[in-house]
């Protein structure tokens, strides 16, 4: 995760789009993360950087001995979860290339061995059994997109717009680290209580509202001020988040030990909530906020 240098709150492409430019790719073959940074504050999405390197895995000395690490801290701030552990992780140089690219001192930091949880996050829904766990995510360990419901919302956008404008919308605006194909009907997913994705129990949480990152624009780093809010204006569906259009789900895996999710894998769903005459899915959320 980024943070300011100085107050140590997570920094994202919520309020510094520029961050979309920053190119992370997982080496697993080496056991590192390499991220490219472009060259210049430069929004060009052409103007690439120096590439960094580092590593995937805890080091071995910090997991022997975590409270002597030098570089551990305490402070770290996700929306408004108590203070997080965290180390610093990557070179001087990589910090430096981040911070002239952003305009503001940062620090990439990896999370400490202790847990946060769902329940740490004040608002958020979740079952009392479950009680998810995440590092640095926002809410939850997956988000879950539908491919036909993102077809469907793909048929609202104008095709008569300026020629920076978007004619169509990715699936990567909305940051979707699972992607369902193969729905007979869009929107089929706001009804998902448990899943099984390949041999592995998910338990689906509540929607996802959506923030201003989708509007901008993945491949530029450029900002749509009307897309894709104004063609979701019937998907306020959520109470506990109007007036935020909503697309996907949150959801986290049943294992507290985790397990493994595969491209190709089949969906199956094991409870949903009574299909509507009309209008949206009701949740248990929807009814007690």
């Amino acid at each position: 995760m980024i943070v300011d240098a100085d107050s140590h709150k997570f920094l994202t492409a919520r309020t510094l789009p520029k961050m979309v430019l920053i190119h992370p790719t997982i080496r697993r073959e080496t056991g590192q993360l390499d991220i490219t940074v472009p060259s210049s504050s430069s929004e060009a999405p052409e103007t690439r950087g120096e590439t960094f390197s580092v590593p995937l895995a805890h080091p071995a000395t910090y997991l022997a001995h975590p409270d002597q690490d030098p570089s551990l801290d305490h402070d770290y701030v996700v929306w408004d979860s108590p203070a997080q552990d965290g180390y610093t992780v990557g070179s001087p140089e990589l910090h430096a290339a981040l911070s002239a690219f952003l305009g503001r001192n940062v620090l990439l930091i990896r999370k400490g061995l202790t847990k946060r949880t769902v329940a740490d996050v004040p608002g958020v829904v979740h079952s009392e059994a479950l009680d998810p766990v995440v590092g640095f995510a926002d809410f939850y360990a997956l988000l879950l997109a539908s491919a036909t419901s993102l077809a469907e919302l793909n048929s609202r956008v104008p095709t008569t717009v300026e020629e920076k404008d978007p004619t169509t919308l990715e699936i990567n605006r909305f940051r979707a680290n699972v992607v369902v194909e193969g729905l007979s009907e869009p929107w089929e997913e706001d009804g998902w209580k448990q899943l099984r994705i390949g041999d592995e129990p998910i338990e689906v949480g509540f929607r996802c509202a959506r923030c201003m990152l989708p509007s901008v624009d993945p491949d530029t780093a450029i900002r749509h001020k009307q897309l894709p809010d104004a063609v979701m204006t019937d998907r306020v569906v959520q109470p506990l988040s109007a007036p935020k259009v909503c697309f996907g789900m949150l959801a986290s895996p049943v294992k507290k030990q985790g397990g493994v999710l595969r491209v190709g894998d089949p969906v199956t769903v094991l409870e949903s909530y009574p299909r509507p005459a009309s209008g949206p899915y009701i949740r248990d959320e929807d009814r007690t906020n």
